[in-house]
């Protein structure tokens, strides 16, 4: 049963390939297909920027806590 039911999916899928998706070969006619491209470029590399932005901030924010602990922990000793 469960063969037949991966089967059936898996040819479903399949022929839903072959099926040209006319908005993606008008985008590509058009030329316009670039421009929806450049526009995942630019939000993936803000969001890379914005991730290794925040990744220094914390590093920062890390390294003053660490420095605060650090002096805590010598004062407490003598």
């Amino acid at each position: 049963m469960n063969v037949l039911l991966l089967l059936s999916v898996t040819i479903n899928f399949l022929t839903q390939q072959t099926d040209s998706i006319e908005m993606a070969d008008q985008l590509r006619a058009d030329g316009k297909i670039w421009v929806v491209v450049l526009v995942i470029a630019v939000v993936f590399a803000g969001i890379v920027a914005y991730l290794i932005r925040l990744d220094r901030q914390l590093s920062k924010v890390e390294k003053a806590v660490k420095k605060t602990l650090d002096k805590k922990t010598l004062d407490a000793e003598f």
